[in-house]
């Protein structure tokens, strides 16, 4: 593999460090289109994959499949709080409306094998989102991942046909930002320290 010229390394640098999450309130249309939803998954197909065992997958929610998701997320509220009051439920249905392109990143824990484990599973999906998370950057968009009680629901599994270990982790809202707020970066030396042999870290 031929070394990147350092163009191309600085450009990579000032992708990563621009990048900002923008919360789904904030992701208005356009999203990308069918093409560049592809580019995007194919970018995160090419995070590691130890052993080769794809153990993610993602789910596109259509634009036109949004009442069905927000009858879901109501669904899901009601098997946790069966008294919830009409304002939460109404509020449940709400957060289905956000954001014009819509996914949900699914892990894989089946089948097992000895050399990967449910923890590096997991890091694998956080590299491939990352993968996504830079690439609608690189083409203009915004967005963010986000979770909540309702994904982790039986009712949530069973609407999405989430297989035996599978578990849905979180969604990827992704959009044009109408407001933007970088946020201040930790510096390396909080992230990183060097190892000292019988003393730790």
């Amino acid at each position: 593999m031929a070394a990147p010229s350092p163009d191309i390394a600085a450009l990579t640098l000032a992708l990563i460090t621009s990048r900002c999450s923008v919360s789904p309130k904030r992701l208005q249309p356009p999203g990308p289109d069918a093409a560049q939803l592809q580019a995007l998954v194919e970018a995160a197909g090419c995070a590691p994959d130890h052993e080769l065992l794809r153990p993610w997958r993602l789910i596109h929610i259509a634009a036109t499949q949004r009442q069905a998701l927000a009858d879901v997320f109501e669904r899901s509220l009601l098997e946790r709080l069966p008294d919830a009051p009409d304002a939460a439920r109404a509020q449940a249905r709400e957060k289905a409306f956000r954001a014009p392109t819509l996914l949900l990143a699914v892990v894989r824990l089946l089948p097992v094998h000895a050399d990967v484990p449910e923890a590096e599973r997991h890091v694998a999906l956080g590299a491939a989102l990352q993968n996504l998370l830079l690439a609608a950057h690189g083409l203009g968009y915004a967005a963010m991942l986000t979770s909540g009680h309702a994904l982790r629901t039986a009712c949530f599994a069973r609407a999405f046909a989430l297989g035996e270990g599978e578990r849905a982790l979180c969604f990827v809202s992704i959009g044009t930002p109408s407001v933007v707020k970088p946020r201040q970066r930790p510096s390396a030396h909080e992230l990183m320290s060097d190892w000292l042999p019988g003393g730790g870290a």
